[in-house]
């Protein structure tokens, strides 16, 4: 299926990202973070996730100046 939507979780995105529960818990509840809420679980799409973090990317040869 082209058209197939993937979801992370909250723990998809600790194990891609690399960071604790708390840490994730914040990201999830961030009013800038693109997530939805099915029932008491919250997910992300794929899309999304690619999105968010290419909007948030640091530049290190940026820093070095």
């Amino acid at each position: 299926m082209e058209n197939e939507i993937k979801f992370y979780t909250t723990a998809d995105v600790r194990r891609i990202l690399g960071i604790g529960n708390k840490t994730c818990l914040e990201l999830f509840h961030r009013k800038d973070f693109p997530c939805q809420k099915f029932g008491r679980a919250y997910k992300i799409t794929e899309e999304n996730l690619k999105e968010y973090l290419k909007k948030r990317h640091v530049n290190n040869e940026e820093d070095e100046r």
